[in-house]
């Protein structure tokens, strides 16, 4: 009944795509840290723990933008639907109108 048009399969490209991005991200930075640390073991750990904080509020913050990007295609599609209903109920109306005049002869 409903296709997906281009531009909400782009929005659900976009979103995945951004979260692959941060987590390979995220894996790549932490293992070129653990192969190029020159620091002792505590100085790594808190240099890790800075990085994964840092990590934790971009990540927020690009959950957020997908999170407001989902919303406004749910909406949109609210919209649409709610149209396709009034003319679905347009169209029954017309057609029970129709039913009735012809049940009437």
């Amino acid at each position: 009944m409903y296709e997906l048009t281009r531009r909400d399969r782009r929005d659900a490209e976009g979103a995945k795509g951004l979260a692959v991005g941060l987590i390979v991200g995220a894996l790549l930075g932490a293992g070129a840290a653990l192969l190029w640390a020159p620091a002792t073991g505590d100085e790594t750990r808190k240099v890790l723990r800075r990085g994964a904080r840092k990590l934790s509020q971009r990540s927020s913050a690009a959950f957020g933008d997908v999170t407001e990007d989902a919303e406004r295609t749910a909406r949109r599609l609210m919209r649409r639907g709610r149209k396709y209903a009034a003319q679905a109920r347009s169209v029954a109306d017309d057609l029970i109108d129709e039913g009735r005049r012809y049940t009437e002869r």
